[in-house]
């Protein structure tokens, strides 16, 4: 793990903001009895006894089931909302699912960490059992809600978002080759440190839940411009950007309404989901995919939308093609690519040459006027 250097002026910050912050939970009650419920219903016989249909939201219950109390009946506890329903896994690999969750809530609460954040057996042995599961191999949602939930001492409610925050906090330190729960534990333990100097400075101890509020108020994630990959507000770009953003988003709604009929060998992964989303596919760990799909064969198809296709298009497809292979594909399934745009630049047709599981496809609208 690499030393964790604090950014002075983040820190200065922090410690501003706890001049003014309003420490006053008026919703700690209530986020009290919800997790008291949720500890009572997910206790260690409940979890032994665990059924798929117990588990999954949609098998015969949507609520009462701990997929649906985890994501909604417990948002109140930090929000996993959004991405798919295979971040719950797939109900073929339920016994390894349960297996784990098993794991989860029966972990000695005296070795969550050695002193210099490497992880302990038990927590390793997690980790371990999470890659076998598809949907959980690189996720940082469902399992670090229970954590949070469990032991809410030791992991804070902040899932997908550690990279925002340590990256307002940290000038270095978050350079790392984990994935999954071992990313998950690893910015978790650097964030506890943050967490401890704050409170040394401060005189001010405060919960991990007060903690989390407060990096949230101090980093909202609606200040950081969006990247390549994420769908870009236009109302906060410049005219040439906004131009080209709501052509994208134009492209993207003419694809979606018309993709039967231009890929009609495809359909989309999530038809449920992708649907309302105009065929868009959050992955919760490598960005929103434009349009995630199957074939006739049952293999992925990735579909980019672009007005304009560079060889960085090359890098974000596939960023999506190696998460789909590693939380997706199951049995023997492929994935390939393809790039729809208006046009392509030269650096994209050499990179073109190299990679054949990816085609470009050009984009063309064509507009009539009749005379009546």
């Amino acid at each position: 793990m690499t030393e964790a250097i604090l950014n002075e002026e983040a820190l200065e910050l922090l410690l501003q903001k706890l001049d003014n912050f309003v420490w006053t939970d008026k919703a700690k009650e209530e986020r009290d009895r919800l997790r008291q419920n949720f500890l009572q219903t997910y206790d260690k016989q409940r979890i032994e006894n665990l059924t798929k249909e117990d588990y999954f939201a949609g098998l015969g219950k949507k609520q009462g089931c701990l997929a649906y109390d985890l994501e909604w009946g417990t948002s109140a506890l930090g929000s996993i909302k959004g991405g798919s329903k295979y971040k719950y896994g797939y109900e073929a690999d339920f016994p390894k699912i349960k297996q784990l969750l098993k794991k989860v809530i029966s972990i000695d609460t005296s070795v969550f960490a050695n002193t210099n954040g490497s992880l302990p057996a038990p927590l390793l042995d997690i980790c371990k059992l999470s890659k076998d599961i598809n949907g959980f191999k690189t996720g940082r949602t469902v399992i670090p809600k229970l954590l949070s939930i469990y032991y809410p001492d030791t992991f804070l409610p902040i899932f997908n978002d550690q990279d925002h925050f340590l990256s307002k906090l940290l000038t270095s330190g978050t350079e790392t080759e984990s994935t999954g729960l071992e990313l998950y534990f690893e910015y978790n333990f650097k964030l506890l440190k943050v967490k401890k100097r704050l409170e040394e400075i401060s005189g001010k101890p405060f919960d991990n839940f007060g903690f989390a509020r407060l990096l949230y108020a101090a980093f909202p994630k609606g200040e950081d411009a969006p990247t390549s990959d994420q769908p870009a507000n236009p109302d906060i770009l410049q005219d040439d950007e906004k131009f080209e953003a709501l052509e994208v988003q134009h492209y993207q709604t003419l694809l979606h309404r018309n993709l039967p009929r231009l890929f009609p060998m495809l359909k989309y992964f999530d038809e449920e989901e992708q649907i309302k989303k105009n065929g868009q596919y959050d992955t919760q760990a490598v960005g929103i995919m434009d349009m995630l799909c199957v074939d006739e064969n049952g293999d992925f198809v990735i579909i980019e939308i672009k007005r304009q296709a560079t060889d960085k298009t090359i890098g974000q497809i596939l960023r999506y093609m190696g998460w789909t292979r590693e939380e997706l594909c199951k049995d023997g399934q492929k994935v390939r690519g393809i790039i729809v745009a208006e046009r392509k630049d030269i650096h994209l047709e050499f990179a073109l040459k190299v990679i054949p599981n990816v085609k470009f496809l050009k984009l063309g609208l064509k507009i009539t006027v009749e005379e009546q």
